[in-house]
């Protein structure tokens, strides 16, 4: 049976089958999906409705590889987005490293550079020194109506390398919608407008894939996992194409840093940096108090640490300047590089004595 096939079928009429060719299918009453498996998957051994779509979409995107140590994903998804070598992906400690790369379509590699990020909308630009004559047109209008097919085309759990293509999900646009999801009052998973899906997408490595309509057209960018703990799920959403137009122009306000004012009683996490160098040398921790925050989850001197509450920590001063911020009982959540791991803390700020 083929793709082509299926769409004709009721609902009620749909089942999960395998199909020669590298399809694997599976069709239910709520939702279709479609995945690409990576291997030898080539234009020449598509068939249907999706096949011009797919085609153009996989030329069109990146796998993004960087910084990773222990349960933290070191891997993600890109869209190039210009003619010379712009790059939208996801935030992620991926980024934070010294050697963030991209492998295009065509499997050579490429060192990119962060150009800028947007912290409530989770959004990351890169840039690499090659043209990139293959690339999404973002649209200043939105792309896609709730109830259209859409197509969502990642590198989800790292599955693709090289010149393999990116695994494919076929579902509909089930709402356009507003959120502001936090993990903290500092810590921001998301905020703002965000189309929802019903493909399954909320996977490690599937932040900034893209999310197509059937013609190709961009509807947007498959969005930074969101859990829930109230209710332990998952959204699948995209950022749409129209707010990453904004964001590649410059005309969405960036997170800037305020002025740090405490909301409480200060915090205190037992850490104390080595400032022999003067307050703009990197933040090594020096020595950790015992009993403290910082002594339960293990820290250690000669930790780097590279970001604090979501805010990338670059010298003493800036960490000092967010520490300002916290209060007691505050959660606090800390990156930091061990040797050659990055690491991923919470901790709970005891009230500064």
């Amino acid at each position: 049976m083929s793709i082509s096939e299926t769409e004709s079928m009721r609902p009620e009429q749909r089942s999960a089958r395998t199909v020669r060719g590298g399809w694997l299918v599976t069709l239910g009453m709520c939702c279709v999906a479609v995945f690409v498996l990576p291997g030898k998957v080539s234009a020449q051994g598509l068939n249907g409705a999706f096949k011009k779509a797919i085609t153009a979409s996989q030329q069109r995107m990146v796998k993004v590889y960087g910084a990773t140590a222990g349960q933290v994903d070191g891997y993600a998804s890109g869209i190039v987005v210009s003619k010379d070598g712009l790059i939208i992906t996801m935030q992620g400690v991926y980024l934070d490293g010294q050697n963030t790369r991209v492998v295009l379509s065509d499997g050579t590699t490429h060192s990119a550079t962060v150009l800028k990020r947007h912290r409530q909308l989770q959004l990351a630009l890169l840039k690499i020194d090659l043209a990139t004559p293959n690339f999404f047109e973002l649209s200043d209008k939105p792309v896609g109506r709730k109830g259209d097919w859409v197509l969502t085309l990642s590198n989800a759990f790292k599955v693709a390398d090289g010149v393999e293509w990116m695994s494919v999900n076929l579902g509909v646009i089930s709402l356009r919608t507003q959120i502001d999801a936090r993990l903290n009052e500092r810590d921001v998973a998301y905020s703002g407008e965000l189309v929802l899906i019903d493909a399954i997408t909320s996977n490690p490595g599937a932040g900034g894939g893209a999310v197509v309509t059937v013609d190709g057209e961009l509807v947007g960018s498959i969005g930074r996992i969101i859990n829930s703990s109230e209710t332990n799920t998952r959204i699948n959403y995209a950022v749409p194409s129209s707010i990453l137009r904004q964001f590649v122009n410059g005309d969405l306000k960036l997170a800037q840093a305020t002025s740090p004012q405490s909301t409480g009683t200060p915090g205190e996490l037992g850490i104390r940096l080595f400032t022999l160098g003067g307050r703009n040398q990197p933040a090594y921790i020096d020595r950790v108090i015992r009993n403290s925050p910082a002594s339960a989850i293990k820290l250690r001197p000669d930790d780097l640490i590279i970001s604090l509450n979501g805010e990338k920590i670059g010298n003493v001063r800036e960490f000092q300047n967010m520490m300002k911020t916290i209060s007691a009982g505050d959660e606090v959540i800390m990156i930091v590089k061990r040797k050659r791991d990055l690491l991923r803390l919470t901790m709970k700020a005891d009230a500064k004595k």
